[in-house]
């Protein structure tokens, strides 16, 4: 049995998603860490920053949208615009457009299994 624990991002290692400084995270729970079987994260984007997403066909995610907006493009054309108070679940396989607002996109993301 773990302990209870807790985390904050000065904490743990800020983990560079895109080369730049565009996209990073921090994992704040996770198995290494804290022997949790998710993990859970705060991730932020540059504003406008654009790029394909897509699952690795291993974890499945909830992303909840803190601050900022994007714009989600799915394959067949639907949009969604991502804001504060949204919650998406993506499935381990999933493609989409993603286009971040001027403000940036800060989310919170849960992830099985742990990253």
């Amino acid at each position: 049995m773990h302990p209870i624990s807790w985390s904050r991002p000065e904490d743990v290692e800020r983990i560079e998603l895109k080369e730049g400084g565009t996209e990073f995270s921090h994992r704040l729970i996770t198995e290494k860490l804290h022997g949790s079987s998710f993990s859970f994260h705060i991730t932020h984007i540059a504003p406008y920053f654009e790029h394909t997403a897509k699952g690795d066909g291993e974890h499945e995610s909830v992303l909840y949208c803190l601050h900022g907006s994007s714009t989600q493009t799915l394959p067949d054309g639907t949009t969604h615009e991502f804001r504060p108070g949204d919650a998406m679940y993506l499935p381990r396989e999933h493609t989409y457009e993603h286009k971040v607002g001027s403000s940036g996109l800060v989310f919170a993301v849960a992830c099985t299994p742990s990253r």
